[in-house]
């Protein structure tokens, strides 16, 4: 009787608890959306990832077909029509297809970098915040000896021992951006970790692992969801910076390979409808997820 008294109890909290969680995320939610500002960069965000999803499929071509006329020659540097809404490349490709096809390894690369950066910044600023001491010392020295490792230099040879790849890129973006996200964090648990509240969870016997989870981290996850949205965007950005320097995989269709490849053409200021679609929508991908 009385085991079923206190599972209906631990039932009835946790319940009680998901609908505290359902109603501040409506409520949170509401009220970003309030601004009209945060609106219109919440719907280009939600456009960008429907392209990821159903890009490739509503594309008319596919992303490496060749276009050809009724004499079978290539299409090369057609300007935009109504066939081809974008024009062509100089290989004859269908520059609008190559946009949508590029919308979903551009949000796949950013979704997980920012996962790395976060999970691993995270994971370091609330050890070394809440349990301190050799801990915290070690933590922040390796932090300290990631912040002195040159991103784009320690990239191109950590591609070149792993070999260029799309998640490879990724992986080395991911796992060197997460130290400014440690050290914010770190500080932001060494002021709430002396709070009556904390202090009162200690005197109890509240296991470590539980005080982080039950109060430090609901108190940082404002600043981690930031972090994590800075590092989409700059993810999105190294990782398309990597592939305008040829050392991603160029087969990949992503937006950054195709500002490359139209660089490399060297006729970027004259085929303006080939460069100018990938660069605005990395642009204002970024942007988007900085500003919501």
């Amino acid at each position: 009787m009385i085991d079923a008294l206190v599972q209906n109890s631990a039932e009835r909290v946790s319940g009680l608890r998901r609908h505290d969680f359902v109603r501040n995320f409506r409520q949170g939610l509401s009220l970003m959306l309030s601004e009209r500002t945060t609106r219109i960069y919440g719907v280009f965000l939600l456009f960008i990832l429907t392209l990821g999803l159903v890009g490739p499929w509503i594309a008319p071509y596919e992303y490496d077909q060749r276009m050809r006329g009724d004499d079978g020659g290539l299409l090369r540097i057609e300007e935009p029509s109504a066939a081809h809404p974008l024009g062509t490349t100089e290989q004859g490709f269908d520059v609008l297809s190559r946009v949508l096809y590029g919308a979903r390894p551009t949000i796949v690369a950013g979704i997980l970098g920012g996962s790395m950066i976060i999970g691993i910044g995270l994971t370091i600023g609330l050890t070394a915040g809440y349990v301190g001491g050799r801990v915290d010392d070690v933590l922040m020295r390796f932090t300290d000896l990631i912040y002195g490792v040159p991103l784009i230099p320690a990239t191109l040879v950590l591609i070149a021992l792993l070999g260029v790849g799309y998640f490879q890129a990724i992986f080395i973006i991911g796992a060197l951006l997460w130290r400014g996200s440690a050290r914010v964090l770190r500080s932001q648990v060494l002021q709430i970790k002396e709070r009556e509240f904390i202090l009162a969870a200690k005197a109890t016997g509240t296991s470590t692992p539980r005080i982080i989870m039950k109060h430090i981290f609901p108190n940082v996850a404002t600043m981690a969801i930031m972090f994590f949205a800075i590092g989409i965007g700059y993810t999105i950005i190294i990782q398309a910076g990597l592939s305008f320097l040829g050392v991603v995989n160029p087969f990949t269709p992503s937006w950054g390979v195709m500002m490359r490849n139209a660089y490399t053409s060297g006729q970027v200021g004259n085929y303006w409808w080939w460069s100018i679609p990938p660069g605005l929508m990395i642009a204002l991908t970024v942007v988007s997820t900085f500003m919501f």
